[in-house]
């Protein structure tokens, strides 16, 4: 579903965005995550930007800069697996950047109500199953 008001595209937005994904590694400029990914051997910004293009990860605009979840490169936090790419891959085509950092961390219907971002370590399998059943809703 698309995202409500409090995730709306303005400054307020932003904040809302910042303040849902503060407790799973926040939220980070591409720059800033393309240096600390050089500096663990990690690759650079073209690697950065080939895991974006190929929907490995997800990035949204906000004042011409691209900011990017985190919890896609913690490693203390084991969510970003195959389900969760499974999950991208079927709402990238439907989604943009702001509308996909929105998905994971709205409550969501298909999963009573709690937010994706907190079930993909352990209920990916429902959370693409909500993606899925989300996608169908949008494109009919």
């Amino acid at each position: 579903m698309l995202p409500a008001a409090e995730f709306s595209r303005g400054d307020a937005g932003f904040i809302a965005l910042c303040t849902a994904y503060r407790g799973s590694g926040g939220i980070a400029r591409g720059t800033d995550l393309a240096h600390w990914m050089v500096g663990r051997g990690k690759g650079d910004s073209r690697a950065l930007a080939a895991l974006i293009v190929g929907s490995q990860a997800f990035s949204f605009d906000w004042h011409g800069t691209f900011w990017v979840p985190m919890f896609q490169f913690n490693p203390l936090q084991p969510a970003w697996g195959q389900g969760a790419r499974q999950t991208l891959a079927e709402l990238a085509a439907v989604l943009d950047g702001w509308q996909l950092a929105a998905w994971f961390v709205r409550g969501n219907t298909w999963l009573a109500d709690q937010r994706p971002l907190d079930l993909l370590a352990d209920q990916s399998a429902q959370v693409l199953a909500a993606a899925r059943t989300d996608r169908y809703v949008i494109t009919g």
